[in-house]
């Protein structure tokens, strides 16, 4: 069920990408948020925030089955609630909130594309199905 080595050398061109887009993503996203959504003091929501974002890249980038089709949800929460920032930031002379959103919206948009490749998918799941040489399956 769980996956824990990254062996980020050996995963595929397309495989690499949509987990540097999560990531840079998150990143990006966490930047946005905790510079013009936060207070001076951070909350229990801001720290749950931080958690989930390197739970999900750290799940990604170990190909564990189930991690793709979870980023996938978040990732179309994050897409949609950017999808209305960037609206409401580009009716107002905001430049630095209309750049960072539509950023984040590019990156999630990318990782989003590349882990709903149908290569992508196949190599999630064939990644823990490959077998031992004693004919059982990997953990």
């Amino acid at each position: 069920m769980f996956n824990w080595e990254i062996k980020f050398d050996t995963y595929p061109t397309l495989v690499k990408l949509a987990i540097v887009s999560l990531t840079l993503g998150w990143l990006v996203h966490l930047v946005f948020y905790y510079k013009f959504f936060t207070g001076e003091t951070l909350v229990r929501n801001d720290y749950l925030m931080f958690t989930v974002g390197i739970a999900i890249c750290f799940s990604v980038a170990c190909i564990n089955k189930w991690a793709r089709p979870l980023c996938l949800f978040f990732n179309a929460g994050i897409i949609l609630i950017y999808l209305i920032l960037s609206y409401v930031y580009f009716q107002r002379p905001e430049y630095d909130k209309r750049v960072l959103t539509i950023t984040i919206l590019v990156l999630f948009g990318l990782s989003t594309y590349l882990l709903l490749r149908r290569d992508t998918i196949d190599y999630f799941r064939s990644f823990n199905d490959v077998t031992s040489a004693g004919g059982e399956k990997k953990e």
